[in-house]
């Protein structure tokens, strides 16, 4: 079997999650312990079977034997090292310098070997997801965006999605890794691939505070693996984890780590560790044991220096110093642990932080801050597709009695069952007294609606309101008008559509006011509707069709 053959042979069995039969196979090559392509696929394969020492063992051989190698073979054994260095931070590691020496390999240019080359760019882009450096990941993903994009195989291409996927959500971009998700599930096969597909749209559902579709992927997954065994069953349940926890399902994404960890955590990498051990250390906080918290952040309290899991270690610490009722330490450690996560471009986990923090500053008191800090996490949380974090920040403020605000501009969407009632009667010309009528609340209560619509448009009047809401709208079950119009009128329903006020109609039309008036009121008998958001909601569906 010729070399390229071996590597695209070894390849295939791990992408088909055949781990073990890809290292069987680079094992009984003739020249696999000086090889530096050989090692650093033993490398990579033993990593995906959570053989760590034997991942960095042949990691370390491959960097020693590839000193002197081409630029695609260097790269390709730098990408497996990345990978490596994920199993074990400890300092000193003959690894360290790995990503920097890759990045300054990249930026000197340079052709790779076309049949290497997105396995090359795959391996950098996976090594620093896994060590939680997002910013080299991203450098990485566009580097090689090409190469990547041509990956050669469907197998592998659910891989190289899977990560692309996890590296949007790191960065916050939650909107994009969904669209990356479905993709990916699209691609993908069945068996293995398939399901590594549904564990990532979980996690990203999970983001995008989508309840059913989450749980019904994590219901699929455990189904498909009532107990997981290996690297890629465990990764699985952990993506599930995480989807589960960002809809506050702490209990149930405990669970899942529980089965993916075992006794000791010793099967995941670093990072894995560290955010199996969160899982069930939010778990313990929410049944108030300190004593589990205490036991569990005991695990790895150690590693809190190491690049990786601070953070996530420093927010365990943090709802520990809750539980024991010192929250001006708890902050302190919340508002470090969001400090390092930005610093590493890990927006995600930034938010996490955030919303500790406004848990601390709440029980201490501090409740305007809390809620200043919890609407600007809201706001970012929306321009990135982050639904979960904004409900999340909305059920902390509703412990508190306070709602969150509608972020600026969210419209028709950032408003509640009982808001768009509100804002449909008051486009329609209804004062607040007849409104309250209609609903059967107090005037006061239907002024705090109207402020509310208000900010979610982004005006300050409600005579703006008609202009604006139409557009945002939902289209369906519109009906198409079977009376016919004059030429004038339908001119005048697209200009109503298009948020004209009657005066900028009239301008428009090179007609009086008057006329304006005398040919909406024409539009509203013939059509059977009884305001200019009725007209303009009907123009806008009947463009859509």
């Amino acid at each position: 079997m010729s070399a390229a053959d071996l590597l695209e042979d070894a390849l295939d069995r791990v992408a088909d999650f055949d781990a073990v039969g890809a290292i069987a196979l680079l094992e009984a090559e003739p020249h696999a312990a000086s090889d530096p392509r050989v090692l650093a696929l033993l490398s990579y394969a033993r990593f995906t079977t959570a053989d760590f020492a034997g991942c960095r063992r042949d990691a370390v051989d491959a960097l020693a034997a590839s000193t002197d190698s081409d630029r695609t073979t260097r790269l390709l054994v730098l990408g497996a090292a990345g990978l490596a260095l994920g199993s074990d931070r400890s300092s000193g590691s003959e690894l360290e310098g790995c990503f920097t020496e890759a990045d300054a390999l990249v930026d000197d240019g340079g052709d790779l070997e076309p049949t290497l080359a997105w396995l090359v760019g795959y391996l950098l882009v996976e090594g620093a997801v896994v060590n939680v450096l997002i910013h080299a990941a991203r450098r990485f993903a566009d580097a090689f965006a090409d190469e990547i994009a041509a990956t050669p195989s469907r197998l592998y291409r659910t891989l190289v999605d899977g990560v692309l996927a996890r590296l949007l959500l790191n960065e916050g971009r939650v909107a994009e890794a969904e669209a990356a998700a479905l993709a990916m599930f699209e691609r993908a096969g069945s068996g293995p691939t398939a399901l590594y597909a549904e564990a990532v749209q979980c996690l990203v559902a999970g983001n995008r505070a989508e309840q059913g579709a989450t749980r019904t992927l994590a219901r699929r997954v455990r189904q498909a693996i009532p107990e997981p065994t290996g690297a890629f069953q465990t990764t699985c349940y952990l993506l599930v984890g995480y989807g589960l926890a960002a809809l506050a399902d702490d209990h149930g994404a405990a669970a899942l780590a529980r089965s993916a960890s075992g006794n000791d955590f010793s099967g995941l990498s670093v990072q894995d560790r560290a955010l199996a051990i969160e899982l069930l250390v939010s778990s313990a906080f929410l049944d108030r044991d300190i004593v589990e918290s205490e036991r569990l952040i005991g695990f790895i309290a150690a590693d809190v220096d190491r690049r990786v899991p601070g953070p996530a270690i420093l927010r365990m610490q943090c709802k520990l110093e809750l539980l024991h009722g010192r929250p001006a330490d708890a902050l302190a450690l919340a508002r470090t642990a969001t400090t390092r996560a930005l610093a590493d471009g890990r927006m995600l986990e930034a938010g996490i932080g955030e919303i500790l923090a406004t848990r601390a500053l709440i029980a201490m008191s501090d409740r305007t801050q809390a809620v200043r800090e919890l609407a600007a996490l809201a706001e970012q949380a929306v321009r990135g597709g982050h639904t979960a974090a904004t409900r999340s920040a909305a059920r902390e403020l509703k412990a508190i009695g306070r709602r969150l605000a509608p972020v600026a501009g969210s419209g028709w969407d950032g408003l509640s069952p009982r808001e768009r009632e509100v804002a449909l009667l008051s486009a329609e010309g209804n004062s607040t007294a007849e409104i309250a009528s209609v609903l059967q609340l107090s005037s006061r209560t239907v002024d705090a609606h109207v402020t509310r619509v208000l900010a979610a448009f982004g005006i300050v009047s409600r005579r703006q309101l008609p202009s604006r809401l139409p557009a945002t709208l939902p289209l369906t079950a519109v009906p198409v008008p079977t009376a016919p119009l004059t030429p004038r009128q339908r001119d005048l329903t697209e200009l109503v559509a298009d948020g004209l006020s009657n005066d900028e109609i009239a301008t428009a039309l090179g007609i009086s006011r008057k006329t304006v008036e005398k040919h909406l009121s024409a539009v509203f008998h013939a059509w059977g509707v009884r305001s200019r958001v009725a007209v303009a909601r009907i123009v806008l569906a009947n463009r859509a069709r």
